[in-house]
């Protein structure tokens, strides 16, 4: 018996018991499904949570001088988050759906750069303003 023989029939022993599934353990895959599930309805829940809030401060903004500036805050956050992510888009390699991805989040950019400006005028109106 050759090394070579010896070493192929020992790799396939060894290999034959490490791929041999047990019935009742689930894949892993199944095991997380419910935690997957949790964690996904947390995250719609927050996104949801977030908008309705940016939404309300956004009405809120030309009349009250706080919501404004936490208006503003959560744009330049996301404003910057948005930057960060094209930044990264365009150094990766990919066809036509990236290149669509980026144009879609520029195009977003010079709108939260808009809503940012916005949301400094009404600020130093409030500023500006005499008080009484």
């Amino acid at each position: 018996m050759s090394l070579l023989e010896a070493l192929r029939g020992t790799l396939t022993e060894l290999g034959g018991r490490n791929r041999r599934r047990l019935p009742f353990v689930p894949q892993a895959l199944e095991r997380r499904r419910p935690r997957i599930a949790a964690e996904d309805y947390a995250a719609r829940h927050s996104i949801e949570h977030t908008l309705d809030r940016k939404a309300e401060l956004r009405r809120l903004a030309p009349t009250r001088p706080e919501a404004a500036e936490r208006y503003r805050q959560l744009l330049v956050w996301e404003l910057e988050g948005l930057r960060e992510m094209v930044s990264v888009l365009a150094s990766t390699t990919g066809g036509r759906d990236l290149q669509e991805c980026i144009a879609e989040g520029r195009e977003e950019i010079l709108r939260l750069e808009i809503e940012v400006g916005w949301c400094t005028a009404w600020l130093q109106q409030w500023m500006n303003a005499p008080t009484a």
